[in-house]
């Protein structure tokens, strides 16, 4: 995120917005741009795309990190079994070995719960097992939110019955795919936060706009209630 798409953000009038580390330099990165913008909070992860570099020194340092107060949150974690981006930002079709993810994955919930603190987690894995590993975790107690969201409707249903948020990204709603749209359409506004999944804040508004679409809301009531959503989440 640049400094000006932060400036054209507190511009626009963005009352909050999460950054998330993807590995221990951008989770120690992203605390520092917290530090020094008002309007920004951040977390502190490793994403599935690199987690064969959580170590247990990473996850020691990520205990320490926290205790910063502009750190709000674990994210981004996860699983993803359809592919990775390099650090060079280059697509692959491999990913990293499940085994690894799993226990990357399993020790970044368990800090969490440790400090207390909500999840957002990354979900490109077959059907519901990553929303089974959620559930069993016992994650749901301090938080938890899916980001990227982009399953169906029993996916949602079941996020609800257990206090999960879902995420809505403003690329998976611009696809406009029947089963997602009905599964926004369907989830209570109260559960849904919004996302750029990229370095653009303004993003979010197109998103918003998307979302009142589908919710027959205008953008400024989903964003007000998406930004609450987001702070119960995050007790602040």
């Amino acid at each position: 995120m640049s400094l000006g798409d932060i400036r054209e953000a507190e511009k626009t009038g963005f009352k909050l917005l999460l950054t998330s580390g993807i590995d221990l330099s951008s989770s120690e990165q992203a605390i520092n741009t917290a530090r020094r913008h008002e309007i920004i909070k951040s977390c502190v992860g490793v994403h599935p795309w690199y987690a064969d570099e959580y170590s247990e020194d990473v996850g020691d340092r990520f205990k320490e990190l926290v205790k910063d107060p502009e750190c709000v949150a674990i994210s981004e974690i996860g699983l993803d079994f359809i592919g990775r981006m390099t650090h060079e930002w280059v697509r692959e079709d491999r990913f990293i070995d499940p085994n690894v993810q799993h226990n990357a994955l399993d020790k970044q919930l368990a800090i969490a719960r440790e400090l207390k603190m909500p999840a957002i987690v990354h979900d490109r894995a077959p059907g519901q097992e990553m929303l089974e590993i959620l559930i069993d975790s016992g994650n749901t107690d301090t938080g938890l939110a899916i980001h990227g969201f982009s399953k169906d409707i029993d996916y949602a249903r079941k996020c609800v019955d257990h206090g999960i948020m879902l995420s809505i990204g403003l690329r998976t709603i611009q696809a406009g795919d029947p089963i997602f749209i009905k599964a926004v359409a369907e989830t209570p506004i109260e559960y849904l936060l919004t996302e750029t999944d990229s370095s653009n804040p303004e993003g979010v508004i197109t998103c918003c706009e998307l979302i009142g679409e589908v919710k027959e809301m205008c953008k400024e009531d989903v964003g007000a209630v998406c930004t609450g959503n987001l702070k119960r989440l995050l007790g602040l």
